[in-house]
């Protein structure tokens, strides 16, 4: 089976908030689903420009005077039909890979003290990523019942969250390993 361009659907998802350019598209996407989900400029443009032969976006030029000229897209009605088809399949599969531990996995070649950093790193990253979901989730809760895409992104937020303090709670105990068995071995 050939893999999937979820990039059609994160686009999508996105025009069906709002008429968003190319860079805009960008900038949502790292700000509200980086954490789970990258795409780049090099995904974008091509994949815009697919839909629009497709007919599941328009394209427009920009109204605004200020600025260059910009496109802006807009997600038709046969786009919509395409994500609400899109959600109402099975996941095909959770992808996970954590080059930290492969890292560790292999860490007895390297000093106890390279892999107790690597953990403190990996620590203070999503110490401020657990900060940040925090902030959203606040955000979130204020405007719950205002719009029904609240709900869904909280729900997401929620999982964030979840996430990233099971990755401080491992964090620490791993740590506390390392430390117990340096302790053990007389490092």
């Amino acid at each position: 089976m050939a893999k999937e361009n979820t990039s059609v659907y994160i686009i999508l998802g996105l025009l069906n908030h709002e008429d968003l350019s190319g860079y805009d598209i960008k900038k949502r996407a790292d700000f509200m689903i980086s954490s789970f989900w990258e795409i780049g400029y090099g995904q974008i443009y091509p994949t815009l420009s697919k839909l629009e032969q497709e007919g599941l976006v328009t394209k427009r030029v920009s109204e605004e005077t200020k600025g260059p000229e910009r496109n802006l897209y807009s997600i038709t009605e046969a786009g919509r039909e395409v994500l609400i088809q899109w959600l109402k399949l099975p996941e095909q599969k959770e992808y996970t890979k954590y080059e930290i531990l492969l890292k560790l996995f292999f860490g007895q070649l390297v000093p106890r003290e390279d892999s107790a950093k690597r953990i403190d790193a990996f620590k203070a990253r999503h110490t401020e990523n657990l900060k940040m979901i925090e902030m959203f989730k606040g955000n979130l809760e204020r405007v719950l019942g205002k719009e029904q895409d609240h709900l869904f992104f909280y729900i997401t937020v929620l999982f964030g969250e979840r996430i990233y303090k099971a990755y401080l709670d491992w964090a620490d105990e791993a740590l506390k390993l390392l430390g117990d068995a340096g302790e053990q071995s007389g490092e």
